[in-house]
């Protein structure tokens, strides 16, 4: 337990309420027990249970919502909500555990959601992939100075300016080579040969835009200050997003990682969109060192292949201005139509939709060899077969029958999302080697046991009596890094929710807990 002020005013509330508990029990008990939660919109309990000498268990309401709201001030929980578990003994000595891995969610799924294990979350699949196969990068330094020289004097002439061929004329100043060097050391990343010559002659471009009307290529300090904050981008726990859907593959297919964000993504140019163009110093097989993406809270579902450097991209600006696709806009600013070859290409089904129907016709999915996520949305019915040789990642299906069976062994599902009203055999789950999210709250099940064999199973969303009927079929079951209590549950609920939760859960390791100890 953290000795400090707040410790010792959370553990005197705590005493508080144990001596209320002790107050109302009954002759001959021994040991009482009780769970409750609460957050900035309201508390909840379970009974408190008292274990008698006889062996009986005897239950009680005890109005300690005063103390629970108290204990919820002190313990800083903020936008988490607090749980407690208190345990009394007659002899006077007690034993509380707080917990603050609880938070009420909206999105994608209402409920109220328990992260028992925050640093455990699902595998990147981009860390699955292997790098570049051909590691040079494709940039030339002294081509892209040569380029941005040009650039500038095009730009000049359009605009009907008189400036100087020279950067360092119109741009910032360069840093200094200790700045670079600096901002390197930041980095912790060594920028492409190609950019790294551009910040040795103008630091950014000062705003006018250079690589989009919209866009500034930032200076050395902006580039390290973006690359070491939050990167605002990329959520990456599981109050942010619940469970991770797929990430796209960029096209052309396996030159960009599959990933939302990675520390060899170094961003250089920050658009008034909140997105990105960056560098990529970690690509997957097809790429290469120093390539352009683009990142940001537009590509969640991953980034999108630019150029393969620094040099092309800007050749690309030069050659758009000499072939006149451009024009000066009213204030003056200069509009270029830059093209991205491969921007909405969508040569590579990734997606599959299928609403509306009756029986979903999946035969699509036979030939398109980089479909990663199904979704099929209020049809009667689907035979899955068809999915069966299909990379497919998450499958959220919403019918009126389910038969899974064909799915048995598929190996590279990860997240399974059920929504139907007839009860869906769930045993083919125990066969998927991979699988991290499953998603029932939706559904009717059939063999809810099965959830229990799951032992690779991260991420678990049930209603209120799933989960009860689970535990009325096992003792014991593996850890998951979150859980969702679906629905709007009623506070008390969701304490005898997170108590059960608990107590049945193997290897507990409640990482944002703390163990109070006493005599009341």
């Amino acid at each position: 337990m953290t000795d400090g002020p707040k410790t010792s005013e959370l553990s005197e509330i705590l005493r508080e309420m144990c001596t209320q508990i002790a107050g109302r029990a009954p002759e001959g008990w021994l040991r009482a027990t009780v769970n409750g939660f609460v957050d900035k919109q309201g508390v909840g309990l379970a009974r408190v249970s008292y274990r008698l000498a006889a062996g009986d268990e005897y239950a009680v309401d005890v109005d300690l919502r005063r103390g629970l709201r108290r204990a919820y001030r002190v313990s800083g929980a903020s936008e988490q909500g607090l749980s407690i578990e208190l345990t009394v003994d007659a002899s006077g000595r007690f034993e509380a555990v707080t917990g603050r891995g609880v938070s009420r969610v909206s999105h994608p799924k209402r409920g109220f959601l328990y992260v028992p294990e925050p640093e455990t979350l699902p595998p990147d699949p981009g860390d699955e992939q292997d790098g570049p196969v051909n590691p040079t990068p494709a940039g030339d330094p002294e081509e892209a100075v040569r380029l941005l020289r040009e650039y500038l004097r095009r730009r000049a002439e359009l605009l009907g300016g008189m400036l100087d061929v020279d950067p360092s004329g119109i741009l910032p100043d360069p840093p200094p080579a200790a700045g670079l060097e600096e901002m390197e050391g930041r980095l912790n990343v060594a920028l492409p040969a190609d950019l790294r010559a551009l910040y040795g002659v103008a630091d950014g471009d000062g705003q006018a835009g250079l690589f989009g009307r919209l866009s500034w290529w930032m200076d050395a300090s902006g580039v390290a200050a973006v690359h070491g904050g939050d990167r605002h981008w990329a959520p990456r726990g599981w109050r942010d997003r619940p469970f991770r859907p797929f990430v796209h593959d960029a096209d052309p297919p396996g030159t960009v990682r599959r990933s939302v964000d990675r520390r060899g993504w170094i961003p250089f140019v920050i658009g008034t969109d909140g997105n990105y163009l960056a560098v990529d110093m970690d690509p997957a097989s097809g790429g290469r060192p120093g390539q352009v993406i683009r990142i940001g809270p537009d590509y969640h579902h991953g980034p999108t292949y630019v150029a393969d450097s620094v040099t092309t991209l800007l050749r690309r600006h030069v050659d758009a201005l000499a072939r006149g696709d451009h024009r000066i806009g009213e204030d003056g600013g200069l509009w270029i139509d830059v093209p991205e070859p491969h921007k909405g290409a969508g040569t590579h089904l990734q997606t599959l939709r299928v609403t509306e129907g009756g029986e979903a016709d999946l035969q699509l999915a036979r030939q398109a060899p980089f479909l990663r996520a199904v979704e099929l949305s209020r049809c009667r019915s689907a035979d899955l077969t068809a999915l069966r040789e299909a990379p497919v990642e998450t499958l959220d299906i919403d019918l009126k029958t389910i038969d899974l069976a064909p799915l048995a062994g598929h190996p590279t599902l990860r997240a399974v999302t059920l929504t139907t009203p007839h009860p869906v055999d769930l045993g083919p789950l125990r066969t998927l080697p991979h699988l991290e999210g499953l998603d029932l709250s939706r559904a009717s099940t059939r063999g809810i046991q099965a959830v229990a064999e799951l032992e690779g199973l991260l991420y678990l969303a049930l209603r209120y009596e799933q989960w009860q009927e689970l535990w009325s079929h096992i003792d014991r079951m593996p850890a998951l890094a979150a859980a969702l209590l679906a629905g709007k549950a009623p506070y008390d609920q969701v304490a005898e929710w997170m108590a059960q939760f608990n107590a049945r859960t193997v290897d507990r390791r409640p990482t944002a807990q703390r163990i109070h100890h006493g005599h009341r």
